[in-house]
């Protein structure tokens, strides 16, 4: 057959593209434009990709990425009654299906999923042609579960390290948020620090990819610090200032353990152990522990010294208030050259330009609930969502993973709180069972987004994601929230009247 030769290179250079895949995301980035080279179409060829559950009844199927005429139509339900078939014949058949104008190929992924790629044709693919293309099914799935793996991985490493890293920050009484606002940041740096053309000799692929990761691991000495030193209320003494110090030390001494076991070989561990010793150097020399100075501090301890500092102004801690943010970056501007690198805080103050022009939504005293901590929740996840926010804008999926993971840990557990909250202070029970209704839906759906994004079927966070999480929060805060702020505004008000009245009981006029 004539054009079998011909078909056979096309496969090839399919088979090599996939080969080329760095990760699931350039996977599904290129495999509608891979397999869109079977077709012999003069124009641009109109394919799509969706996800389905292997066993699900009555599977609904959503475009996740589209070319051609589907380009435009990601999050888009399917209703075409033959594409439909295709799809579901081969979801029947565990295989490719063949139709007159159409391939679809269907590829099993480890979740029990099955992802499927529907091509339109310009003529049948015949009998012999199918047969090569079993080839480009093997090579696709092979590649999915090697990705898969390694993603699996990477965020298993990860979530280990936040899970160690976090014993050390509920010591000093924080919940465990700063070392993952680090680390968002972190990785914020790095990314302009490239853009500026500062450092290349020392950000390559290895340290972009793990600084992030290691940056988490900062305090983890704290551990070793004592409770009464590190929750005391008021200033410390100098004694006690020199035992915080240590922390320094007994963290890059717990890494150093755990690098031996390795061999000395995990990068990871190299990274977290120099920045756990050095992140309060000061460029200056006049910081902690050894008194290192300018380029002899390594850039990793460098980065994560502005990030540290920075976040600690803007948290609130027991012996302090929080610090307005517009105070802190002032801060950081002003000890350039002193305590910080100049070009890494050029590159921080890049950072908060680059937040502040994408965010989505501002706190004001009128999404005030009136209740502290709920207050305080409701700035963090407002933050958050500036800050995926972000990360779309300067493209980085590193930072939006980090993001997302934090908006669902944060999100649980304000909710949880809440709850426990509004059951406390005796909110009406049918509110508090709509309440948890809602908190569960939005839960389920940031959750939904999450995954795919982490799974490479959603290119981006979207507008229109950023928009329904902005608008979602806004308005919960504004009219669900605010109803038991009423609640304990009608609480103090017969509270005040009761003491009154006993009082005038009391002393009668």
């Amino acid at each position: 057959m004539n054009s079998a030769p011909l078909f056979l290179d096309k496969v090839q250079e399919i088979c090599r593209d996939i080969d080329q895949a760095r990760s699931l995301e350039d996977l599904y980035g290129n495999l509608i434009h891979c397999l869109a080279k079977i077709s012999d179409a003069a124009q641009p060829v109109s394919a799509f990709m969706t996800l389905v559950e292997y066993c699900g009844a009555g599977n609904t199927f959503q475009v996740a990425r589209g070319t051609g005429r589907y380009a435009a139509m990601a999050g888009t339900i399917l209703h075409d009654a033959a594409i439909l078939e295709n799809l579901s014949s081969a979801i029947r058949s565990l295989e490719n299906h063949y139709s007159r104008d159409a391939v679809t190929f269907c590829f099993p992924h480890p979740e029990n999923l099955a992802i499927l790629v529907y091509v339109e044709m310009a003529r049948e693919i015949d009998a012999d042609q199918q047969k090569l293309l079993a080839f480009v099914n093997d090579k696709v799935v092979s590649s999915i579960r090697t990705h898969s793996l390694a993603k699996q991985s990477a965020r298993t490493g990860r979530a280990m390290v936040i899970a160690l890293a976090s014993l050390a920050e509920h010591k000093d009484q924080d919940t465990g948020e700063h070392i993952l606002r680090v680390a968002i940041m972190t990785d914020e740096i790095v990314q302009v620090l490239q853009e500026l053309g500062h450092y290349p000799d020392k950000i390559t692929p290895e340290f972009e990819s793990y600084v992030s990761t290691a940056s988490i691991l900062h305090d983890v000495g704290k551990v070793a610090i004592p409770d009464s030193i590190l929750k005391k209320p008021g200033k410390l003494e100098a004694e006690e200032r020199k035992t915080v110090e240590t922390h320094t030390e007994k963290g890059m001494k717990v890494l150093e353990k755990a690098s031996r076991i390795l061999d000395g070989n995990n990068y990871l561990l190299s990274l977290s152990s120099e920045i756990a010793l050095h992140h309060h150097e000061h460029y200056n020399g006049q910081g902690y522990p050894v008194r290192l100075a300018g380029l002899e501090i390594p850039l990793s301890a460098r980065i994560v010294g502005v990030v540290d500092v920075f976040d600690a102004l803007t948290s609130a801690r027991p012996y302090k208030k929080a610090w307005p943010e517009e105070e802190a970056v002032k801060y950081i501007r002003d000890q350039a050259g002193i305590q910080f690198d100049p070009l890494v805080v050029e590159a921080f103050l890049k950072v908060m330009e680059y937040r502040q022009g994408v965010a989505l939504i501002h706190w004001t005293e009128a999404l005030s609930v009136k209740v502290s901590c709920m207050d305080n929740d409701h700035r963090v996840l407002i933050d958050l969502i500036n800050q995926l926010a972000s990360a779309e804008k300067i493209g980085n999926r590193r930072i939006a993973e980090s993001v997302l993971d934090e908006l669902i840990n944060y999100t649980i557990d304000h909710f949880n709180r809440e709850e426990q909250f509004l059951q406390e202070t005796g909110y009406p029970l049918a509110e508090l069972v709509a309440h948890k209704l809602q908190h569960a839906s939005f839960t389920e759906t940031i959750q939904d987004i999450r995954w795919q994004y982490l799974h490479g079927f959603r290119p981006k966070i979207n507008m229109e994601v950023l928009l329904f999480l902005r608008d979602w929060l806004s308005k919960h805060i504004l009219v669900e929230d605010m109803k038991y702020a009423v609640l304990q505004g009608q609480a103090r008000c017969r509270s005040e009247r009761a003491g009154t009245s006993s009082i005038l009981k009391r002393h009668p006029a």
